[in-house]
């Protein structure tokens, strides 16, 4: 048996790290986050896959030596010519017999093994039916859902991360913000009307939110970020709104919304409060 060079043990581990250092930074890449997302299953699925295997095959194991004592070795199974040939070849020997009901943990063609069997000999299908349901039926769906599981894991410590990074992005993000404002407030009165941000070229957005938000004019922008409809816009207002649109992905027709939504409930203060003194100048008449 030749030597394997240490060193050439020592470069393949050191290659094999690179790969995985490779991967993790795929994450980074938006349109590879599906495919970090299965690589990171096949790789925690490993331990799950492996505890699988090895419960499938001790259950196999333990049926299998059943098998021999009551299938091998049944002189009415011999008797019968169908059930003497299936024995012959699916049960011949334990090998034989836990490779055979290997069959059932895939479903694979296990009726031409069972049936000729229990027809022979109907009080075996007692073996038979519990391996069906336990293997190929119970078993397999709790390794699905043990994989669903580690995979909604996976999702909620991306969410997290997703998190932590928007929070910073949006740390990272106020000073600019800050700085147009002050830009804009040119009276330096902590809020800006519409003629003050129609003035200022809308080059001066951060290009993430040109990107976001299709507007021709800082005037549109106004539209869209007077969501109460009071014609100015306090520092908060511009900034929230701002961050909402670049960095918190939030749909434009949202904000729509509820700028209308915010209209609607003006009005039907206003109506009320009209009601209510109508109301009161009817009692004083009556």
């Amino acid at each position: 048996m030749p030597n394997i060079p240490k060193n050439k043990s020592t470069s393949e581990v050191v290659r094999g790290l690179r790969l995985l250092r490779l991967a993790r930074a795929l994450r980074m890449v938006g349109r590879l986050k599906v495919i970090w997302r299965l690589v990171y299953g096949l790789l925690t699925a490993g331990q799950t896959m492996l505890s699988t295997t090895l419960l499938i095959f001790l259950v196999l194991f333990i049926c299998g030596c059943v098998a021999v004592e009551i299938i091998t070795k049944s002189e009415a199974l011999n008797q019968d010519p169908d059930a003497k040939l299936v024995v012959a070849r699916h049960f011949q020997n334990l090998p034989t017999s836990i490779l055979t009901l290997a069959q059932f943990v895939t479903l694979d063609s296990i009726a031409e093994v069972y049936f000729p069997i229990i027809v022979a000999q109907p009080l075996l299908f007692i073996f038979f039916l519990p391996i069906l349901m336990f293997v190929s039926i119970t078993l397999m769906n709790l390794i699905t859902a043990v994989l669903v599981e580690n995979a909604l894991e996976f999702a909620a410590h991306e969410a997290e991360a997703e998190r932590i990074k928007t929070k910073q992005r949006v740390k990272d993000a106020l000073p600019q913000l800050l700085e147009i404002f002050n830009e804009i407030d040119e009276d330096a009165s902590g809020c800006v009307t519409h003629d003050e941000i129609q003035k200022v070229s809308v080059d001066v957005l951060p290009p993430r939110l040109l990107e976001t938000v299709s507007v021709d004019s800082m005037g549109d922008l106004f539209e869209l970020l007077d969501v109460d409809g009071s014609g100015r816009l306090s520092r908060g207002e511009f900034v929230e709104g701002l961050l909402n649109l670049v960095l918190m992905d939030v749909p434009i027709w949202t904000i729509q919304s509820l700028k209308l939504l915010r209209l609607i409930r003006g009005q039907t203060l206003k109506l009320e409060e009209e009601l209510f003194a109508l109301k009161v100048y009817v009692s004083k008449d009556s």
